[in-house]
């Protein structure tokens, strides 16, 4: 005969609860309360960048959703890669998250020798937002349309000059695929960063200059520069009255950068989820999107797998336009 089951005291029952949960896996009890300490956000540049602003309103965010410090560190160097490499190398747990962009992962390891595979070392998390570029002259240059550099590059082949933020950077690749899809011979001229290639381009010591959008406007809305077109798809929110590079008849141009997240790879899956489910609530928010906008981005976002599969397609393009380059980095 069966015996009824008698209930289990309360007190009891929450010991044989409490003994359950400390017979898990350290690592499954890790897993179970993440994160129960501050996380690291790894920026690979220098404060004020695109990648700074972006980790600094994701990590403010995240900060509130896990009642636990997202706090930023800005790694610089070496086009990113440096920063980078701290990602990869970082412990698999979770409490590292890094920000990687279209030059670190694509660009910058096409051009020369890092510590990191761009497709094997990452657990992708999430996009978050994406930095057109735009081909600007000054206010008083001759040219009104890319068809009029375009027209000026094979009357004076190797005579036009153009700036980008540097060699091997998004801007210097963005010129690039210009010109080797125009079919134009002018001359780059590398600087060291977008500010610097800013300021000659207005003081006339270059002919143009591809730079991101964020740097050029408030150039163009005083009437110092003209951008005569913008490196996305469609047209950029921010310059509506500027075609894109394919309106203007370039077809196949394509050349936003972009900004995400990652975690080293070999970090447990159910963190990478919980954290690309954290990274995309942020992203998908109304203040989010506002405050990408206003820093002269586009906003974006999407789930681990499709960040995954967008920076394998990403890599792939931008490597082989960078080899193609003769590139070398600075």
């Amino acid at each position: 005969m069966t015996m009824p089951s008698m209930p289990i005291p309360c007190a009891r029952r929450h010991l044989l609860l409490a003994g359950a949960a400390l017979a898990l896996p350290r690592h499954a009890r890790a897993q179970a309360d993440f994160p129960n300490r501050p996380v690291r956000m790894i920026v690979p540049a220098a404060a004020g960048a695109g990648q700074d602003i972006l980790g600094r309103l994701v990590a403010q965010r995240l900060s509130e959703i896990w009642g636990q410090p997202v706090v930023v560190e800005n790694r610089v160097g070496a086009g990113g890669a440096i920063g980078v490499e701290v990602i990869a190398k970082a412990p698999r747990d979770g409490y590292t998250i890094g920000v990687v962009n279209s030059s670190s992962l694509a660009i910058t390891p096409a051009l020369m020798s890092v510590g990191y595979d761009p497709l094997t070392s990452f657990e992708a998390l999430g996009l978050g937002a994406s930095n057109d570029c735009a081909l600007a002259v000054r206010a008083d240059s001759p040219f009104r349309s890319v068809a009029d550099v375009v027209a000026a590059a094979k009357a004076r082949p190797g005579q036009l000059t153009w700036a980008s933020a540097g060699s091997g950077t998004s801007t210097h690749m963005a010129g690039e695929l210009f010109r080797q899809l125009a079919g134009v011979d002018i001359v780059h001229v590398p600087y060291r960063g977008s500010p610097a290639a800013l300021t000659d381009t207005l003081g006339g010591q270059v002919d143009m200059t591809f730079n991101t959008i964020n740097t050029l406007l408030p150039a163009i809305r005083n009437g110092g520069l003209r951008a005569l077109a913008t490196t996305g798809q469609t047209r950029d929110p921010l310059l509506p009255d500027v075609p894109s590079f394919a309106e203007t008849g370039l077809t196949g141009y394509s050349a936003s950068g972009w900004l995400g997240f990652a975690v080293p790879a070999g970090t447990p899956p159910e963190i990478v989820a919980r954290i690309s489910d954290a990274i995309r609530q942020v992203t998908e928010s109304e203040p989010f999107k506002r405050s990408i906008l206003t820093a002269g981005m586009r906003p974006m976002s999407s789930t681990a797998p499709e960040f995954r599969d967008f920076m394998r397609t990403e890599i792939g393009r931008w490597a082989e336009i960078a080899k193609r380059s003769g590139a070398r980095m600075d």
